[in-house]
């Protein structure tokens, strides 16, 4: 079967190994339909992924069509369309014991850790399987509930609440899945993008508010939106580690700040400003039993998703989805690989 495969960094290839079986009796055999490229696929290709190792078949946002099932496996037949959750826990540390397997210290993510979903069948527990009905949702708008369930774990951790002012820095497929999310909850929302092509999806993903940063200003421009009171929430999801430290002046009272990025070194942060004002910074990491969720919101966001996913392409030109992918001027958002 075909696997996209890295077998250090900067060497991706499409081969052929051998199809998985079943191994326990509480497994499944998922034929992959489609799976999302994410930013982490990105790193572990450039070799900056921090938890990566090699090699590895990469990829964590997969759907596909169930082809066996263990003999314990009693919901859940051949022909069922599902959607594959990419993370386990180890089950007994602090965190696990807790709920908190997305943190796990121990936590195996599929695509980093383990093999991944870019393979034309793989093998997982069934508890780590959401079904979707394929009449609502097609197998390329299926590959995005594992990105959606990071913006819903973000928008957990920032308690985006009615009424609140959020600023989203970047607006990569993350950004725009956290401001979709955010705006359904009710917020205004802002983004700050250099890409301008990007700022033009961000309005249809329900930003009210645009802004450029090469161009104006970024403090005046949030000041002047808020009356100088700062947002309430902000999203860093550009990757630029200054923005991290700048959000902590950008932020109101109670304001709270949730840094989606794994910056190589340390951020400075001004913790005067945030005793002063009582701020919280959120850490994010995965998703926590947002599945369920997302999965069932994912019909209503169809819109929104064909708008997010820019470039599809059949898994032999793996190389050339993901060159699409890192290139700035492609007009790429989301790449979606089908099998």
């Amino acid at each position: 079967m075909k696997a996209v495969y890295i077998k250090e960094p900067g060497k991706l290839e499409v081969i052929d190994v051998e199809k998985p079986s079943i191994k326990k009796d509480t497994q499944v055999l998922v034929k992959i339909t489609a799976a999302g490229i994410c930013g982490s696929d990105i790193h572990i290709f450039h070799g900056t992924h921090a938890y990566a190792t090699y090699p590895r078949i990469i990829g964590h946002e997969g759907c596909g069509i169930v082809e066996e099932v263990g003999s314990a496996v009693t919901d859940l037949k051949p022909g069922d369309s599902v959607i594959i959750e990419p993370i386990t826990g180890c089950g007994t540390c602090y965190a696990c014991r807790h709920g908190r397997y997305n943190c796990c210290p121990d936590i195996k993510v599929a695509g980093v850790h383990i093999d991944g979903v870019m393979e034309e069948y793989f093998v997982t527990e069934r508890n780590k399987l959401y079904k979707y009905d394929p009449n609502e949702l097609t197998p390329v708008e299926a590959a995005t509930a594992e990105p959606y369930t990071v913006g819903a774990q973000a928008n957990a951790q920032a308690n985006t609440q009615p009424g609140d002012l959020v600023l989203i820095h970047g607006a990569g497929p993350i950004g725009m899945i956290i401001c979709d999310i955010a705006e359904k909850r009710g917020a205004t929302v802002i983004v700050s993008e250099v890409n301008e092509d990007r700022l033009k999806i961000a309005k249809d993903f329900g930003a009210k508010y645009t802004i450029n940063p090469k161009k104006e200003d970024l403090k005046e421009a949030i000041m002047k939106i808020t009356d100088g009171k700062g947002v309430n929430v902000v999203f860093e999801t550009s990757g630029v580690p200054a923005l991290t430290s700048l959000s902590v002046e950008l932020l109101s009272p109670h304001g709270r700040l949730v840094p989606l990025t794994f910056a190589p070194e340390p951020v400075p942060i001004n913790f005067r400003l945030m005793n002063k004002n009582e701020l919280v910074i959120a850490g994010t990491r995965n998703q926590n039993g947002k599945f369920p969720e997302v999965v069932e919101s994912l019909p209503s966001r169809k819109d929104r998703i064909d708008k997010l996913v820019t470039h599809v392409f059949p898994a032999e030109e793996a190389k050339k989805a993901f060159d699409t992918a890192m290139d700035k001027t492609s007009g790429s958002c989301k790449v979606v690989i089908a099998f």
